[in-house]
């Protein structure tokens, strides 16, 4: 009797232990893209591109577990890839950008200078 009960209790510990890996958690993408959606409509090109890349891990994760089939994983993936392609292109459009405002503004000051030296040579000769 005591076997039976430790079998019991043995089956009943491992099924704990075991359904989590097993259990398939379809509903858990449609969620993870809505929340991927939201952030992407407020954030910031870097930060899309950390939500894009996260969403990505994740997907790679539950792939590896086991909660999302191949034909899905390769269609989140390849959509997360995009995104975040796309994200980072651009946050490179946007540091282009300031790369050029920051070279204008250079060649600004730089002008002031000259002028400002020149004006203080002709000065000077007066």
């Amino acid at each position: 009797m005591a076997i039976v009960i430790a079998i019991a209790l043995g089956l009943l510990a491992l099924a704990f232990v075991l359904y989590p890996l097993l259990r398939h958690a379809p509903a858990a993408i449609p969620a993870m893209a809505a929340n991927i959606a939201s952030v992407e409509e407020t954030a910031q090109p870097l930060e899309r591109e950390q939500a894009a890349r996260s969403a990505l891990q994740e997907v790679e994760l539950d792939f590896q577990l086991g909660n999302i089939e191949e034909p899905d994983y390769r269609a989140l993936r390849e959509r997360y890839m995009k995104r975040a392609l796309v994200a980072l292109k651009a946050r490179y459009e946007r540091e282009q950008e300031l790369d050029e405002l920051i070279e204008e503004q250079l060649r600004t000051m730089k002008n002031q200078q000259n002028d400002a030296g020149k004006e203080q040579a002709n000065d000077a000769r007066e």
